[in-house]
C-alpha cells in the first residue's frame, strides 16, 4: 500500500514540477524579459526593501501595522521606517505582496500627472467605497471619471463659491447651539454636522439641518453614524474583535450602507417635488447639482451615487481641515491674538465677503500650515496598470529610476512628505505658519511644489478646494468674532484615520463670548 502511494505521489508532482519549470521558462521568456528590457533602458535599480525579521511573507509587518492602527500611530510607524532607513522610496512585503512606499514628490507627481494614464485607483479601493457610495466621480475612472467631473464642475466656479449666504445661514445655527459660558465643548461633531448641512443645501438644494435641534430627525442622527462606520469599519471592528475583524462578516456594513441610500433617496424625492421645472426656470436660481444630474438622467442610482461620492469630500475634508486648525490655534495664543488682529483690521464685526477672506494672508497661512501638519488624506495609492517606473527611488543612493510592476501597488505619503526636514526646514516638526509668509525662514514665503499636496494633483487635484478653503475660513473668522477661544486639551495630537484624518481627540475648547 504504502508503495503505491508513493507512485501515485510521483505520478502527480512529476507533472506539477514540469508544468511549474515551463510557465517559469515561458514568463521569463516574455514578461520577464520584457521587464529587463524597459529596466536596462531607463537604468532602473532595486529600491531598498524593508525586510521581514520573522516570516517569509510578511506577516508581521501586517501584524505590526495593525498594532499602530490600534495604537493611533500608523502614520508615525510608516514615516519613522523610512527615516530609519534613509529612504524616500522602499519597498516592504505585506502577506506575500510587494508594496512600494513614497514620500518622494517627483515619484508622487510621475503617478498623479505625467504618467497618469498608467496608474489606476485599485479595483479593490474602488469595490470597497463603491460599495455604500455607488460609481461616481471618487469611485469611477476613464469616461465615466470625466463625465461626473464636468457636470460638477459649474458648482464650484467663483460664482458660486463667493455667495456665502449658505455658509452664514448654517454658521450662524452653530454659533447658537455651542455653549455660551466657557463650558468645554468638542467641535468636531458639531463642525461635521455643520459641513454637512452647508454641503447638502449646496449641492443638493436642500440641507440636512443636522444642526437644528429643535427637530426630532433621528433619520439625519442614523444617517450620519451609518456613513462614519461605512468610511472607516475597521475601526469599530478592530477595538471589538482584533485582527479577526478582516476575516468575520460585516452585517453592520450592509445595513449602514441600506440606511445611507435611503436616506438620500429621501432628499432626491423631496428636492425633486419641491419645484417644477417651469418654476426652477422662472426662479433663476444658482446652479445646483441635484437639478442637472436629474434633467441628465431618471436612474435613481445614478442620482443617488454621484450625490453621495461629491458629499463624502464636502462634509469630511472640511470638517477635519477645520477641527484640526482650531484645535491647534486654541493651544497658540499668541497666533489666536494675530488672526483676531487681521480679521478686526479686515472686516471688524461684518459678515465676510468672498474677496476679504482670500486677501487674509495670515489666516491662509494658518490653513496652509494645518493642511501640511494634518494632511486630511494622509496617505493614498495608486495602482500600476502596466510595467511602469518611478523616476527616484531605485540604487543604493535612492536617486535611480525604479521599475513597478503592473498590478504592484505604490503607497504615497503626504503625511511623510509634509516632513521632510530638507524641503520644510529642521523645525519641520513644528506647527509655525509664518513660514508660508515672507517674514520666516529666509524671509521668502515657502513654495514645495509636489512635496506639498493637500488636495491631490494632476488631472485629479480636487475640484472642490477653493469652496473647502473658503468655508474654513468664513467659520474661523465668523467663530473668532463672536467667541474668545480656549484650549481645553493638553493631549498630544493622534490620528484618527478613515478615508481622510482627524484628530482622535476631536477639538475640546471653551467659548465665552465677545464683550
Amino acid at each position: 500500500m504504502a508503495l503505491v502511494s508513493l507512485v501515485y505521489l510521483q505520478a502527480i508532482a512529476l507533472p506539477c514540477i514540469a508544468a511549474l519549470i515551463v510557465y517559469r521558462v515561458y514568463w521569463g521568456a516574455t514578461t520577464g524579459a520584457a521587464r529587463h528590457a524597459l529596466a536596462t533602458q531607463h537604468g532602473c535599480l532595486p529600491a531598498k526593501q524593508y525586510t521581514s525579521k520573522y516570516t517569509i511573507f510578511g506577516i508581521d509587518h501586517f501584524l505590526s501595522n495593525m498594532k499602530a492602527y490600534r495604537e493611533h500611530k500608523l502614520l508615525e510607524s510608516w514615516t519613522r521606517i523610512l527615516t530609519s532607513n534613509n529612504a524616500h522610496t522602499m519597498t516592504v512585503k505585506m502577506v506575500g505582496q510587494t508594496i512600494y512606499w513614497t514620500d518622494d514628490p517627483d515619484n508622487v507627481k510621475a503617478m498623479l500627472a505625467v504618467n497618469f494614464d498608467q496608474w489606476s485607483l485599485g479595483q479593490e479601493r474602488i469595490q470597497q467605497m463603491s460599495a455604500y457610495l455607488g460609481h461616481g466621480i471618487f469611485t469611477s475612472e476613464g469616461a465615466a471619471w470625466k463625465r461626473s467631473r464636468d457636470m460638477l464642475r459649474p458648482c464650484f466656479e467663483r460664482s458660486q463659491v463667493a455667495d456665502v449666504s449658505i455658509m452664514e445661514k448654517h454658521t450662524g445655527r452653530l454659533l447658537q447651539i455651542v455653549p455660551r459660558d466657557g463650558t468645554t465643548v468638542d467641535l468636531q461633531p458639531l463642525l461635521h454636522e455643520l459641513t454637512l448641512d452647508v454641503a447638502t443645501e449646496f449641492l443638493f438644494g436642500r440641507s440636512t439641518d443636522a444642526l437644528d435641534y429643535s427637530r426630532e430627525d433621528t433619520a439625519c442622527k442614523e444617517f450620519i453614524e451609518a456613513f462614519e462606520y461605512c468610511q472607516n469599519p475597521m475601526g469599530e471592528r478592530n477595538e471589538k474583535y482584533g485582527i479577526l475583524g478582516m476575516f468575520l462578516p460585516d452585517r453592520k456594513f450592509k445595513k449602514c450602507a441600506k440606511a445611507i441610500r435611503d436616506f438620500t433617496d429621501k432628499i432626491i424625492d423631496k428636492e425633486i417635488a419641491s419645484q417644477s421645472p417651469a418654476e426652477k426656470d422662472a426662479g433663476n436660481q444658482r446652479y445646483v447639482f441635484l437639478d442637472e444630474l436629474s434633467s441628465a438622467t431618471q436612474n435613481r442610482t445614478v442620482i443617488r451615487s454621484e450625490l453621495l461620492n461629491i458629499l463624502l469630500a464636502g462634509r469630511d475634508t472640511t470638517a477635519s481641515l477645520l477641527s484640526n486648525l482650531i484645535w491647534e490655534l486654541s493651544r497658540q495664543p499668541e497666533m489666536l491674538t494675530r488672526l483676531r488682529q487681521e480679521i478686526e483690521d479686515s472686516v471688524g464685526n461684518d459678515i465676510p465677503t468672498y474677496q476679504q477672506l482670500k486677501d487674509m494672508k495670515y489666516l491662509k497661512a494658518l490653513i496652509n500650515e494645518s493642511q501640511r501638519m494634518y494632511p486630511i488624506v494622509p496617505s493614498n495609492s495608486r495602482q500600476a496598470l502596466h510595467d511602469t517606473i518611478l523616476p527616484r527611488g531605485g540604487g543604493p543612493d535612492g536617486q535611480s529610476p525604479t521599475l513597478v510592476p503592473k498590478g504592484a501597488y505604490v503607497v504615497y505619503l503626504p503625511w511623510s512628505m509634509h516632513r521632510r526636514p530638507d524641503v520644510f526646514g529642521e523645525d519641520a516638526h513644528k506647527f509655525d505658519p509664518t513660514r508660508w509668509l515672507d517674514e520666516g525662514h529666509d524671509s521668502s514665503p515657502l513654495r514645495p511644489g509636489w512635496a506639498y499636496l493637500p488636495f491631490s494633483g494632476g488631472p485629479r487635484i480636487c475640484i472642490g478646494q477653493n469652496f473647502a478653503l473658503t468655508e474654513c475660513m468664513f467659520v474661523v473668522v465668523r467663530l473668532l468674532q463672536t467667541f474668545h477661544v480656549e484650549g481645553r486639551d493638553d493631549e498630544p495630537w493622534r490620528e484618527k484615520l478613515g478615508i481622510t484624518c482627524v484628530g482622535l481627540g476631536g477639538c475640546k475648547v471653551g467659548l465665552r463670548p465677545r464683550s
